[in-house]
């Protein structure tokens, strides 16, 4: 998994982190504002981040959450790194018993089939 995972609202063409939030405290014009709305429509992500923050009653609080969030999803895909890495050795031991008990099979078949022959 990419490090660009942990911060998903830094990097995205539609809308940056930093708009989502002026945008949820108010601090843009008018035209600014309408002009947000319509990036929020085009994107899913930004829509339901949107919604989720703006929920909040106090607004000073948004930066923190994001920051939480961001802290909660950094530790949620070094979990899944660290699973990840504890299932290859299992699966390489599968690999390798599969393999082996194919290259028995051949070995086998080759002996029968030399032995019906003489």
């Amino acid at each position: 998994m990419s490090d660009k995972l942990l911060d998903i609202l830094k990097e995205h063409p539609e809308l940056n982190e930093q708009e989502l939030m002026d945008y949820l405290m108010g601090h843009l014009t008018p035209q600014e504002r309408h002009e947000i709305e319509q990036r929020l429509t085009e994107s899913e992500l930004f829509a339901d981040a949107e919604e989720g923050l703006s929920q909040l009653k106090n607004k000073e609080r948004i930066q923190s959450v994001v920051a939480d969030l961001n802290k909660q999803l950094a530790t949620q895909l070094q979990q899944r790194r660290r699973k990840k890495r504890k299932e290859l050795p299992g699966q390489s031991l599968i690999i390798l018993t599969t393999f082996i008990i194919l290259a028995l099979i051949v070995i086998a078949f080759l002996v029968i089939y030399k032995m019906q022959v003489k």
